[in-house]
């Protein structure tokens, strides 16, 4: 075939451009700024040149399916520095402070209220509650609880199971109870958020104190609270729902800092209710509903331990899952930590009012947080990890577990989609090192050299 003269600059151009793609990619991250590494086809390579005063961490994340696990393969060997490659220009955006910081001070032990009590044993009602034993609408899926009425306030009513053995320890956790939401917790939650739905039109919230909840999934698991968005719906017929706006709690539970923080976060999910189930509007994906539920703690108890889970093996817990009950990943500490630390750092960078405008929006997901933040998640993705493995200096937040990589061999890792590993490559740091690594294109991989100083 004979190629007209015009034709021969632009194939020469084409050619040199492919070529270029398949050389290294020289890396320079700053202490102030890290490095995205280009990934084609599951596949990358990059160098890093040598520095004495830190070292760098290789960031290594998936934005596949949450449901997927990947294999990853790098490789280390030494570079000759007169060989070409092309140069990173692709930082990513100033490494922004994040600080995540608990109130130091506990809560104390709370007075006893004055509030309204009520002693009518005529006054009683029943209740489905789910067993989360996997068979839900079905026989033992849940079991029904016939409650009384114990006390009552301005804003709340509170019923105690019939089986409870100690009828004074109710009344005095229905006190507190009725104490910390209606002082504390529900003027601070409802200046952010629409009024909670008021599904049986009685005017107040219902608290269900049972000690059912010590004894879930067959007596596998106890929940110190929870709220079923079925209730906040009228369709479903009973088990199905309470057609009511409430919430589980455990009636083993005592005043102090776990109670407090336990109810603010199952308050916060009643709003989520009101605004998403209440309304025929989907709910927010378990992951996003979770994490926006734990932000309106105000103390450490019910999310330290997930969050300590999460940093000692960041690799082994995907950050987007839609579903955590069919996952298999319901109450999985470790997804509970990143997705609170996600959201909390997001908070930081696009202001205290997110977790209500994710609550009013019409999307949910990945696709909520982006139109909410105004950026994409893969870029939300990188700026956290990098976030998160850059704060080296806070003595409340130690960062994620960073991998040492004896970079003489071979290194294999395996993660779900949504996770990440921080890498930390020994190398001698007077020679420049070629990395290669290489995945399935179905990982989605991300790539980031962030630098750590001494």
């Amino acid at each position: 075939m004979r190629l007209t003269p015009w034709l021969i600059p632009l194939l020469l151009f084409g050619l040199s451009g492919r070529d270029e793609l398949l050389l290294p990619e020289m890396a320079c991250p700053r202490h102030d700024a890290a490095c995205s590494i280009t990934v084609r086809n599951g596949r990358a390579s990059f160098h890093v040149p040598p520095a004495t005063d830190g070292r760098f961490v290789l960031i290594v994340a998936s934005l596949g399916s949450s449901s997927r696990r990947f294999e990853i393969r790098l490789t280390a060997s030494d570079f000759d520095s007169t060989r070409p490659s092309r140069f990173s220009q692709a930082l990513t955006r100033p490494v922004r402070p994040y600080r995540r910081t608990f109130p130091p001070q506990p809560l104390g032990q709370p007075p006893i209220p004055a509030i309204t009590l009520v002693s009518l044993p005529s006054t009683s009602r029943t209740f489905d509650l789910p067993l989360l034993n996997g068979q839900p609408g079905r026989r033992g899926g849940s079991v029904r609880v016939r409650a009384r009425l114990v006390a009552h306030g301005q804003r709340t009513s509170i019923y105690a199971d019939d089986t409870i053995t100690t009828p004074g320890s109710s009344r005095r956790l229905a006190r507190h109870v009725i104490d910390l939401l209606e002082s504390q917790i529900m003027p601070v939650a409802d200046q952010n958020h629409d009024p909670p739905a008021d599904i049986d039109g009685d005017g107040r919230l219902a608290i269900l104190l049972t000690p059912w909840l010590d004894r879930l999934q067959g007596g596998q698991t106890s929940v110190g609270g929870f709220v079923r968005g079925a209730d906040f719906h009228t369709n479903p017929s009973h088990p199905g729902s309470n057609h009511a706006d409430m919430i589980y709690l455990n009636a083993n539970l005592v005043p102090g800092d776990r109670l407090r923080d336990i109810l603010a976060h199952e308050y916060q999910h009643v709003l989520a209710c009101s605004q998403r189930d209440a309304t025929g509007r989907p709910p927010e994906e378990d992951w996003l509903n979770e994490a926006i539920a734990h932000l309106a703690e105000p103390g450490s108890t019910n999310i330290h331990s997930r969050v300590q889970a999460y940093l000692s093996n960041p690799s082994l817990y995907p950050l987007v899952v839609p579903d955590y009950f069919r996952a298999g990943r319901w109450r999985c500490d470790g997804c509970r930590g990143a997705t609170f630390l996600f959201l909390d750092w997001c908070r930081h960078q696009h202001g205290p009012g997110l977790a209500a405008r994710l609550l009013r929006s019409p999307c949910s997901g990945v696709a909520n947080i982006s139109r909410v933040t105004a950026t994409s998640f893969p870029v939300l993705f990188r700026d956290w990890s990098v976030a998160i493995v850059s704060q080296r200096d806070n003595p409340a937040f130690n960062g994620p577990r960073v991998l040492d990589w004896d970079a003489t061999a071979p290194l294999a890792l395996q993660l779900h989609g949504t996770s990440a590993a921080f890498v930390s490559p020994q190398v001698d740091s007077t020679r420049p090192q070629l990395f290669r690594i290489e995945t399935s294109p179905g990982a989605r991989l991300q790539l980031t050299v962030a630098w750590q100083p001494d």
